[in-house]
């Protein structure tokens, strides 16, 4: 059998694209080489898988162990200044956003103008008053010298006229007892006279009948008549008394009427007593009167503490030491009563409040450690926890919810957690505000520390507390 010349000639193999062969020599590799790389492609794998694996399991574990929220920020105690009890008109600011400024500086100053004129009238009535006290006093003391006086005056006038009454009734007495022993006496003298003239004219008859009968002398008669003249005379005389010893009783009755008028006077002298001692009572009443002054100077001084307070006040100043961080009046602007001008907080007083969802709580003690990764800060802090909050934000809300209508929907409330940063050499760049991301380790914590730490920020909060009068600086 006869065959072709290209029939005769062995034809060279085509090896096929899809087989192995054709596969290393296309990726230029020798077999081994590549058998080698698969190998260490499968572990890789398997290394990567394990190594997902621990970290899966140390995430796990790490979120086991602690309790974490992005709903945290640094925060501090914001003090909102404004004007107390005045309002007007901003003439000078003295302070800006960022600067450091210490307790008691002036912050800004409102037109003070018409307070200083309340000062001034509130003086001006304050002196008044007090002139109008000093003149109540005045009178009073007038009066406690002299009331004693008028008093003492008045008694001794009683006195004086009692003992004359004394002895106008003694001088009564013994007037009636002259006046009728001498009366007595008068009569006696006329009965006496009488007698001696009945024995006068018995005589001169007698002697008149002897002398004409011749048996008496002439020098009898005569004698006998004379002794009836005298007798007459005698009898007339005796009479006489009589009629002024009768007539002197008109000194009894003088001596009455003196009496009368001691006695009046003594009433009356009674009367100027009682009347002088009725002064005690208008001492009491300008004592009263005093009383009434000295409130109103009291009131009126009070009237002036109150305006130069409110003098005072129209200069803000700061309660604290501590940064200015916003201002919301301009020189020039309006401010009201109670109105924020600044607002500031004290840098030493900074911490952080997580606001943990209730469900994360189990495990979270006072004391315990803390990670705070904040957004500023490339490193984190570490901190820990001072206390847990007694009530969840929810009941503080400006609209609390109120499910009495039967509409409820499950939300998971959350509580504030305060946490203390622990000090380094970043703490001055820390801001209040800014937020941070927390992580809280479970355990049992540190009660004792937690304690420690809540009243070493109470201390730092209060150290500012006024020890004195709260009252401003009048200037």
């Amino acid at each position: 059998m006869s065959t072709s010349p290209t029939q005769a000639l062995p034809q060279p193999s085509t090896p096929q694209p899809d087989s192995p062969a054709s596969q290393d020599r296309q990726l230029g590799f020798p077999r081994n080489l590549q058998s080698l790389l698969r190998a260490f492609g499968i572990v890789g794998a398997i290394s990567l898988a394990v190594l997902a694996l621990v970290l899966i399991i140390r995430w796990w574990q790490f979120r086991l162990s602690h309790s974490l929220t992005d709903d945290a920020f640094v925060e501090a105690h914001i003090i909102n200044l404004a004007p107390e009890t005045v309002s007007g008109r901003i003439v000078r600011v003295f302070a800006d956003e960022g600067d450091r400024v210490e307790q008691d500086q002036v912050l800004a100053e409102i037109d003070a103008t018409p307070y200083r004129d309340k000062v001034d009238l509130a003086s001006a009535r304050l002196e008044a008053t007090r002139r109008e006290l000093d003149r109540q006093r005045a009178d009073l003391a007038r009066l406690r010298r002299e009331v004693p006086i008028q008093i003492e005056i008045a008694r001794r006038a009683l006195e004086t006229a009692i003992a004359t009454r004394s002895k106008a009734e003694s001088s009564v007495v013994l007037t009636e007892d002259d006046v009728e022993k001498g009366i007595d006496e008068a009569r006696a003298g006329v009965k006496a006279a009488k007698a001696a003239l009945l024995l006068a004219i018995h005589d001169r008859n007698r002697y008149t009948n002897l002398q004409k009968s011749g048996s008496g002398t002439l020098r009898e008669q005569e004698e006998s008549n004379r002794s009836h003249d005298s007798a007459e005379a005698r009898l007339e005389l005796a009479e006489a008394k009589l009629a002024k010893a009768i007539s002197s009783r008109t000194q009894v009755i003088v001596a009455k009427n003196t009496l009368e008028a001691a006695r009046a006077d003594v009433h009356r002298s009674a009367k100027s007593v009682d009347l002088s001692e009725t002064a005690n009572d208008q001492v009491r009443v300008i004592e009263l009167l005093v009383g009434v002054k000295e409130a109103a100077v009291e009131e009126a001084r009070q009237a002036l503490e109150a305006a130069e307070h409110d003098l005072a006040f129209t200069k803000v100043r700061a309660p604290i030491s501590g940064i200015v961080v916003r201002r919301y009046r301009n020189l020039g602007d309006f401010a009201s009563s109670g109105v924020a001008v600044l607002s500031l907080y004290d840098p030493d007083l900074l911490y952080v409040t997580a606001n943990l969802e209730e469900t994360r709580l189990p495990g979270i003690s006072p004391g315990g450690p803390v990670r705070l990764e904040v957004d500023a800060f490339s490193e984190p802090f570490l901190g820990r926890v001072v206390w847990v909050n007694k009530s969840t934000g929810a009941q503080f809300a400006l609209m609390p919810r109120n499910v009495v209508s039967g509409e409820f929907t499950r939300v998971v409330q959350r509580v504030p957690v305060r946490i203390a940063i622990e000090r380094d050499e970043r703490w001055p760049a820390l801001r209040a505000g800014l937020s941070a991301r927390v992580a809280i380790a479970h355990g049992p914590g540190d009660p004792e520390w937690a304690s420690k730490a809540a009243r070493e920020m109470s201390g730092r909060e209060t150290r500012f507390n006024r020890q004195e009068d709260p009252s401003p600086k009048v200037p």
